[in-house]
């Protein structure tokens, strides 16, 4: 699941496929920040001895046309992770997991519903060692299916897309359920609106872990967020994203605000 909406053309690049030797290439920048969490009933309280949590972050997407009906999707981040309280202090820089991928259409009309179905596989590129850690340090496979399309919203047009699906998780942590779903309207050809809602649903009891030092990286949660986008199109095949996010409700894991800047390079 990525904070960044994807739009080619007048359409979301969810269950909409990349042209065969066409794609887009996403640089993004993402600041997030926590002195709260989620308790395993669902509460907010303060994180253990008053910790604090902040993770700024370097990020990118790049999807390709292999053929027109096979997509091929990369992604990853650099973190900076900074976590404190009254008795400690940690600091990291690393890569973080890499994520690859294919995403096959299943039906994609001119015009009408998108539907796709997607796998991708992340993996650590950092070491066991890093504290605090910018992930759990094992692989996942996840598949989901995707679904999509344009509405007119009276002069204006609009999408909506929905995408569900299932994470599997190597090691410790739980395996998930995945979801998220979008809707936008395309105000003019220069400028687009749009929100997101993502959950995540553990597989599986919850283990009560209050005291990790990045409260984000804990082998069994819940999690849903929102996120509001605005998207300006400054040039033809460039645009650039701003937008705010914030963890509404969950279960053991930590809650947090985050901003996010990103630059879209189409092709």
């Amino acid at each position: 699941m990525t904070a960044f909406l994807l739009i080619r053309g007048d359409a979301l690049a969810g269950p909409w496929m990349q042209k065969r030797g066409h794609g887009i290439l996403i640089l993004g920048w993402q600041d997030y920040r926590a002195t709260e969490r989620f308790s395993p009933s669902g509460d907010r309280q303060p994180m253990a001895a008053n910790g604090v949590f902040h993770s700024r972050s370097v990020q990118f997407w790049a999807e390709v046309g292999l053929t027109n009906r096979w997509t091929g999707i990369l992604s990853g981040a650099i973190p900076s992770l900074r976590y404190q309280d009254a008795g400690y202090r940690a600091s990291s820089v690393s890569i973080g997991d890499l994520q690859a991928g294919l995403r096959r259409g299943l039906r994609n009309p001119d015009s009408g519903w998108q539907i796709a179905a997607q796998i991708l596989i992340k993996a650590p590129a950092y070491s066991a060692r890093v504290e605090p850690r910018p992930g759990n340090g094992q692989a996942d496979l996840e598949g989901s299916l995707l679904a999509g399309r344009s509405i007119p919203v009276g002069s204006r047009w609009g999408f909506a897309a929905l995408e569900g699906g299932y994470r599997k998780r190597w090691g410790l942590p739980s395996d998930q359920l995945r979801g998220e779903a979008a809707a936008g309207l395309h105000w003019n050809r220069w400028l687009t609106w749009m929100g997101q809602v993502f959950a995540i649903r553990r597989v599986g009891a919850l283990e009560d872990t209050a005291g990790l030092w990045n409260p984000l990286v804990v082998p069994t949660f819940d999690l849903y967020k929102l996120q509001a986008s605005a998207v300006f199109r400054f040039a033809p095949d460039w645009r650039l994203q701003v937008s705010h996010g914030v963890d509404f409700a969950g279960r053991n894991v930590g809650r947090g605000r985050q901003w996010g800047i990103a630059v879209w390079k189409t092709f």
